[in-house]
This record gives C-alpha cells, structure tokens and sequence, in this order.
C-alpha cells in the first residue's frame, strides 16, 4: 500500500516549488546584470548619503553606509546570485523528493536552506550580510521545522 501525502505537506511543497522556482530566476537575474545592480544600488545610497549628511550627527552614519557599500561589488552580488540559485536548486530537489515521500528530500532541503542563510553573510560579510541572511533565515528555519513535523510520513 502506497503512503499518503498528508495535506499539510502538500501545501507546503508547493510553496517551496513557487518561492524555489522564483529565487533561481531572481538568482540567476542577479548573476546576469550585477554590473547593472551594483551601479543602480551605488547611485541609490549616494542619493541616502547626500540626505543623511545634512543632518546633525550624520557621520556615525556615513560610515555604516560607506562600510555596507563597500561590500555591495558587482563581483559580490554576481557571486550571491550564484550562491541564491545554487541554494534554490538544492530546496526544489529537496521539495520534489519530499512531495514524493521520500526522507532524503528532507535533508537536502536543510542543505540549501543553511547554504540560502549562509552564502550572503560569507559573501558580503558584516551587518549588511547578517541583514540579508536573516530573511532567508525566518522563513527557513520556519519551514524546516514545518516539513520536520512531516518527517513521519516519509521513508
């Protein structure tokens, strides 16, 4: 007799087949035009620089941006376009093996998840990559959890 996939599991395979799918599109996006991305990112925080340092106490400020933007290179956002992509990859294997029953899934699932968490704050270092990991964090220690609880229904 074939085991059933209980509801729950269904539901939240598919949405890892969206967010997944849209992360390898965004990643290798991002991987294509990091020029692009980085002059346009480069030319929105001189504009913030430009309005931060007509106010009063504004170069603490300056120097948290300046040291965030310095981590922001073309090189930097092409590699974690690369590293999103890759992690994307690893947390749609590991969806479509779960959406089949099959434990293993489970684990590369938390393969991807903890390279989604990691890659930014290896690749842009600092609070800015602690900032950029701690979304991919939430919601991927969340569904870790979520599919954990449906590790019973899997062989």
């Amino acid at each position: 007799m074939q085991n059933i996939r209980p509801t729950f599991l269904t539901i939240l395979c598919i949405l890892t087949f969206i967010n997944s799918g849209w992360n390898i599109f965004q990643g290798i996006g991002n991987y294509t035009s990091s020029e692009v991305n980085a002059g346009i990112i480069q030319n929105q925080f001189e504009m913030i620089q430009d309005r931060i340092a007509e106010q009063e106490g504004a170069e603490s400020m300056e120097k948290i941006i300046d040291a965030f933007l310095s981590s922001l290179t073309a090189e930097n956002l092409q590699n974690n376009g690369l590293a999103t992509a890759i992690s994307s990859v690893l947390t749609l294997v590991g969806a479509v093996l779960m959406w089949s029953l099959r434990k293993r899934g489970f684990y590369i699932y938390l393969i991807g998840t903890i390279a989604g968490i990691l890659a930014p704050m290896l690749i842009f270092g600092g609070i800015g990559g602690t900032f950029m990991a701690m979304g991919t964090a939430f919601f991927g220690i969340l569904f870790v959890i979520l599919y954990g609880l449906n590790l019973k229904h899997m062989s």
